[in-house]
């Protein structure tokens, strides 16, 4: 079981977006994958199309040890694609997890179970002990970024915090890479901030580009995904390609 975190220090930059469709990306090419949701503004569970009914969140499995990951994970309606749904009481989550004797490691208990091929988590903008949980419990950690000047202090932010969670509680995180994935390439200042970014971590930047598209807006509020909403758009086009150079990179 493979299980990336999507974390990015700075909010606003399309995580949520991107957590949905590379989700998708990897359920079309066989994988089956469930999402994590640990954001406490719960857009990632928000955005799934109908959700099976459930009682049970990442509260649930976090704070009950009795409770094991198949009796959380919700089957979605997209196909090969479940969820974990955020709870609304994730700051109560917080604080229990800050008073437990190694509670930054319960997250990477609960996923020691190969019932999924991928995991992905969606995390907060906070460095809280929710996100360092989905660090301590990843292989990967994937970067998604704006092309926006104020992204590149959040990228900045968000390696000096991996590279802590690499140096002190996982050695064996490794960064998947920098995606950017909310570009808008008629702005001459994002196209400046793009290639400082392409020249500075030319390693680690994916080669794809998503562009800002009204389609990957509009399919998330109609929950759904890019594949399923506009197929034969540029966007499908994109997060396909991303999710190509993605399996590339990942070692299953």
């Amino acid at each position: 079981m493979t299980v990336i975190t999507i974390c990015q220090r700075k909010g606003g930059v399309g995580k949520s977006t991107a957590t949905l469709n590379l989700s998708c990306v990897l359920a079309e090419a066989g994988y089956k994958v469930l999402i994590i949701d640990l954001d406490d503004q719960q857009n990632t569970t928000k955005s799934i199309s109908k959700i099976v009914e459930t009682d049970k969140t990442i509260e649930d499995l976090l704070l009950k040890e009795d409770l094991v990951l198949n009796e959380v994970s919700v089957k979605t309606e997209w196909n090969n694609v479940y969820i974990l749904p955020a709870s609304g009481n994730l700051s109560g989550v917080v604080k229990h997890l800050d008073s437990e004797l190694g509670g930054h490691l319960i997250l990477k208990e609960k996923l020691s179970s190969d019932l999924f091929d991928f995991v992905l988590i969606d995390t907060s903008p906070s460095l809280n002990i929710l996100v360092i949980n989905a660090l301590c419990a990843s292989k990967y950690m994937l970067i998604p970024l704006s092309s926006k000047y104020f992204s590149m202090q959040g990228l900045s932010q968000t390696l000096s915090s991996f590279k802590k969670v690499t140096d002190r509680l996982n050695p064996e995180l490794k960064l998947l890479g920098i995606a950017v994935v909310n570009h808008d390439k008629r702005n001459v200042l994002a196209n400046e901030v793009l290639e400082q970014i392409r020249s500075k971590f030319k390693d680690e930047i994916f080669n794809t580009v998503i562009g800002i598209n009204i389609k990957i807006e509009e399919a998330q509020v109609k929950k759904q995904s890019i594949l399923t909403y506009a197929p034969l758009d540029r966007g499908c086009e994109q997060y396909r390609e991303l999710g190509k150079e993605i399996l590339k990179r990942v070692i299953i």
